[in-house]
């Protein structure tokens, strides 16, 4: 479903992803490991198409996705891709439940609707008493929560999570 062939990617002088490719298949769960400055975010990113390889493909169900338009890849990773980033990423001028509510209305649902959505991922996380708290009132693991909740709420095919538990305590990681 989901491929990277020869990815290459720097930063200035800094060398982040040499050659990389790897296959995932629909369903299948993969976990990236390696040490700090392997280049992992790196190759999420390109995978998410979040930013582009210097070299090399990323391919989703046959189809290259790394040479898409703008417009292109921003409408697939908004109908497609569910993303956690590694520090949550939240918007701080909007409410947990708004910022889980969001990439719905990007999607084009109405208000009412979404935020329906958005109750229904923070309830299932068990963070629903966040709802109407904005991102610098909650805790590390809340805020993680929230971001998870967010990548999961439109029920996106692939979800990319970086780091998706760093900052929950050992039992919320489970």
């Amino acid at each position: 479903m989901l491929e990277a062939r020869g990815l290459v990617k720097s930063f200035g002088r800094t060398r982040a992803l040499t050659g990389v490719s790897l296959e995932i298949a629909e369903g299948e769960i993969v976990a990236i490991t390696g040490p700090s400055g392997s280049g992992k975010s790196t190759l999420l990113y390109c995978l998410a198409g979040i930013i582009r390889p210097e070299s090399g493909e990323v391919v989703l169900d046959g189809r290259r996705i790394d040479t898409l338009a703008e417009a292109e890849l921003t409408k697939l990773r908004r109908e497609s891709f569910g993303v956690v980033f590694q520090f949550g990423e939240l918007v701080p001028e909007l409410t947990a439940a708004e910022n889980v509510a969001l990439p719905m209305r990007f999607n084009r649902h109405g208000r009412q609707e979404s935020m329906n959505g958005a109750a229904d991922r923070l309830a299932r996380l068990g963070v629903s008493d966040c709802a109407d708290q904005r991102p610098g009132e909650l805790s590390g693991g809340q805020l993680q929560r929230v971001a998870v909740a967010r990548a999961l709420v439109t029920g996106p095919r692939v979800v990319f999570a970086d780091e998706p538990t760093g900052a929950l305590d050992t039992l919320g990681g489970e």
